[in-house]
């Protein structure tokens, strides 16, 4: 399994993309940096776009990878999220007003993209991968996901606060390679991470005790500009199994 890290900050700024992962060239985790991080044949590549949730930096390169895509693809790529979260992407972005609703262009019977809704817990196999949804606690519906391919697995939280479920699957997977999770602001703004249900590296800490493996866990969606007093804070932890997640690289299992 190869993991490539598009993006993976909290903010956008000069050298920081927004959040986006991507598996074996072929399957998107968010749609934050699809566009800025990839060419336009790798874009092509893409089959299948798993949204955590509907949150602009989660979603906001969408739009401009339907228009790169259209046309090169013999079937449509395929945007599979919650119900809630497709509602969103229907109503307010693919509504032929901000972007053409291109889940029926050039025809209902022929689209560039299909929705397919998700449910927790259940696994979806595609492109010989199984990627599980799993609820988290966010500010909007959200979930992580569980990603496996038969030999080693990764977890990816997304955007969350204090939650549990996503960490008793973490426990009970034993091929789990890696966990990415999030801290978003600094400890000084934990009234700020209370109201938009993210982590500061103090809650963080808590949360990682949740979490019996000894596998690395890699931070993603610092805030641009917070990094500097977040680094001391998120070493504070105390914890061995703590980086940083870092735009570009790639992992390899």
């Amino acid at each position: 399994m190869e993991l490539r890290i598009l993006g993976c900050s909290g903010g956008e700024a000069e050298g920081e993309r927004l959040t986006g992962l991507l598996v074996n060239g072929c399957v998107a985790l968010d749609a934050g940096s699809i566009t800025p991080a990839l060419t336009v044949a790798e874009q092509i590549g893409i089959r299948h776009v798993f949204i955590s949730h509907s949150h602009l930096d989660h979603i906001c390169t969408l739009p401009f990878f339907t228009k790169n895509i259209f046309g090169h693809t013999r079937e449509p790529v395929e945007i599979h999220a919650l119900p809630e979260t497709l509602d969103v992407l229907r109503r307010h972005l693919f509504n032929d007003e901000l972007w053409p609703d291109f889940s029926v262009i050039p025809s209902p019977n022929d689209p560039t993209i299909r929705y397919t809704g998700i449910e927790p817990e259940q696994v979806y196999e595609v492109c010989g991968l199984r990627l599980t949804p799993i609820r988290v606690n966010h500010l909007v519906p959200c979930v992580g996901y569980l990603v496996e391919d038969g030999r080693d697995a990764f977890l990816f939280t997304s955007d969350t606060a204090e939650t549990d479920r996503i960490w008793e699957i973490a426990n009970a997977t034993p091929n789990l390679r890696l966990v990415i999770t999030e801290a978003s602001f600094p400890n000084e703004q934990a009234w700020l991470a209370e109201a938009s249900r993210h982590l500061t590296p103090a809650k963080l800490g808590v949360e990682l005790k949740k979490l019996h493996r000894d596998v690395p866990v890699r931070i993603y969606h610092l805030t641009p500009g917070d990094r500097p007093v977040m680094l001391p804070q998120l070493h504070a932890i105390g914890d061995s199994r703590i980086s940083l997640l870092t735009q570009d690289e790639r992992l390899v299992w």
